[in-house]
């Protein structure tokens, strides 16, 4: 019988998750098995019922620590169906496994970037978003990241954080433009909160005044950059992600145990490596 994998993902469409779901579907076509996607928040009833669904494995990608997802997911690991959780690392537990990126690479990418502005001393503000949880949930990775390649060159580092409301980073782009003068440099780690702070930047008329390093690979930020109103931008490899998931899904079933590389690796988006 043919294995049958769900994937519960957002269902916001963001370019990350079709490549992820590219990858995905690519592995199932050349691994012999069936997968679905299904939404994780829009219809919870969905999710709660997922153990008892015949599914052989499921591949999970959670915003954040919800109390009755949570409960959901100990559920399925206690039923002995194997989990892959993509990103975000929400538990830990005998049948669950982690695919994604590491977040130490991701602070080393934004401190490469930062140095690209030729300024002696640099002060940053980094915003994490809830919007990317994988990021969020491993801040102190990411500031080591930082820390470790820029060594003296960061004066100062301060953090902030946008939620799941699309326009929360642009109220927060225009108080930190309008009433810090010190920063030199803003760090977003949300695609959309990239444009936004931008778009902010542009209408306040202050480009070349603060840097920005963005993430993701929209077409706009590429042109953005390509136009140098953004320093660089940080991009994961969600095919890789989608085509990983499925690949330790399907050891799994076979072996019991899997031995799929988790890190998922970054791209650094610059003018001088577009």
């Amino acid at each position: 019988m043919k294995l049958h994998y769900a994937f519960f993902l957002p269902a916001e469409d963001h370019s990350f998750f079709s490549k992820l779901r590219d990858g995905a579907v690519d592995a199932a076509g050349s691994m012999d098995c069936a997968i679905t996607f299904h939404p994780i928040d829009s219809d919870p009833l969905s999710f709660e019922m997922a153990r008892y669904s015949g599914f052989d494995g499921f591949g999970l990608y959670l915003y954040e620590k919800n109390k009755n997802k949570l409960q959901y997911l100990s559920e399925i690991l206690k039923e002995g169906i194997p989990v892959v959780q993509i990103e975000n690392e929400v538990i830990q537990g005998s049948g669950s496994f982690f695919i994604g990126t590491n977040n130490f690479d991701v602070g080393k990418g934004i401190g490469k970037l930062a140095l690209d502005t030729g300024i002696d001393t640099l002060n940053m503000t980094l915003v994490y978003s809830k919007k990317n949880p994988g990021v969020m949930s491993d801040r102190n990775l990411v500031e080591m990241g930082i820390k470790s390649v820029m060594g003296n060159k960061l004066s100062g580092l301060k953090t902030e954080e946008t939620s799941l409301n699309s326009l929360d980073a642009g109220m927060l782009a225009y108080d930190l433009l309008k009433n810090d003068p010190s920063i030199d440099i803003i760090v977003l780690t949300d695609p959309n909160d990239t444009l936004v702070t931008v778009q902010a930047m542009i209408d306040m008329n202050l480009v070349g005044m603060v840097q920005i390093i963005g993430f993701g690979e929209h077409e706009t930020i590429k042109a953005y950059i390509e136009k140098g109103v953004i320093l660089g931008s940080i991009v994961r490899n969600p095919y890789r992600i989608g085509y990983s998931t499925v690949m330790a899904l399907k050891e799994i079933s076979l072996n019991g145990y899997t031995s799929a590389y988790v890190d998922t690796g970054i791209t650094i988006l610059s003018r001088q490596n577009p």
